[in-house]
């Protein structure tokens, strides 16, 4: 019942219950099971993950981002994080540009509704084992302050990546202010990301401090994302990472928002109490993780009694 209340709202699972299996269960019930044991294995995720050993060159990878879910107290960040490795990476194709499309066999999720002294815990337990391979770690973010600071403050010996399209991303929307979709606009950011992928973000910055001529607003544009590109200049060596055959991107934490949250909790017209929320979000990483067996375990306990 917990596993059909976690995968689609409590009156879809019942109707899909009653449909494959013949049972009549309503969606009040199914609400107060996989409630309560998304509460009761609060206290089991913190657990270390035991990972399988590293093959040789495997690198594990470790992202962490916020996502906004409404509450009962209005909206509220869940910071959702996500581990995965190297060799989970699996070809998929290929994107409109030519690149290469992956996709990840397995990861490892961790999520949490409050403050990030709460989420860090977990996301430790997350990389589990791992965290004896802290020389093989690399962490990918979109730069947020708190991040960037428990990163440096946790994992000195990992490599730290600021995600390649968050930097693009935030030099486009100044180029727009700028240069107004002009043709040398987009010539100008061409060459830029250039010299991003060729580990010259210092070289950015020197021709983003050259500029004259401004207007007040692109200006003080300009200023934030010097301070920006200042404060992550020695997470951008994208040249040298891209070398070393790893991803710069922060595409798979973007993409938990959508298998963690967004597909479950963020429907049309939901809204949840903050005790609510984190048993679902307990449950939605336990089955998304491989680690079901947390529930399982809550379940066998009970019969034991």
């Amino acid at each position: 019942m917990a596993l059909a209340g976690v995968s689609d709202v409590y009156a879809s699972s019942s109707e899909l219950l009653k449909a494959f299996l013949g049972l009549h269960i309503a969606p009040s019930q199914l609400y107060r099971v996989t409630n309560c044991l998304g509460e009761q294995i609060t206290t089991d995720l913190p657990a270390p993950v035991v990972h399988l050993p590293l093959a040789e060159q495997e690198v594990i990878y470790g992202s962490i981002d916020g996502s906004m879910l409404l509450t009962d107290q209005g909206w509220q960040e869940a910071k959702v994080g996500r581990v995965f490795t190297s060799q989970a990476r699996i070809e998929a194709g290929q994107k409109g540009d030519s690149q290469t499309r992956y996709r990840l066999s397995e990861s490892t999720y961790c999520a949490h509704l409050g403050e990030h002294e709460d989420f860090t815990p977990l996301f430790e337990a997350s990389l589990g084992s791992y965290l004896t391979n802290a020389d093989r770690l690399v962490l990918v973010s979109d730069g947020g302050v708190w991040i960037q600071h428990y990163f440096d403050r946790r994992f000195p010996k990992a490599t730290q990546i600021l995600d390649y399209y968050h930097a693009v991303e935030h030099l486009a929307e100044w180029v727009q202010i700028e240069f107004k979709g002009s043709k040398s606009g987009r010539q100008w950011l061409d060459k830029q990301k250039g010299n991003l992928l060729a580990d010259g973000i210092d070289v950015l910055i020197e021709e983003l401090k050259s500029l004259t001529d401004l207007s007040s607003e692109s200006r003080q544009s300009r200023d934030r994302l010097v301070g920006y590109y200042s404060r992550n200049r020695t997470r951008m060596q994208y040249g040298t990472y891209r070398s070393r055959g790893l991803q710069i991107g922060s595409g798979c934490i973007e993409a938990a928002h959508r298998t963690v949250i967004q597909c479950r909790m963020k429907r049309s017209g939901q809204r949840w109490s903050a005790e609510g929320a984190q048993a679902m979000l307990n449950l939605r990483v336990a089955a998304k993780s491989g680690r079901w067996h947390l529930v399982r375990n809550r379940l066998n306990s009970v019969a034991d009694d």
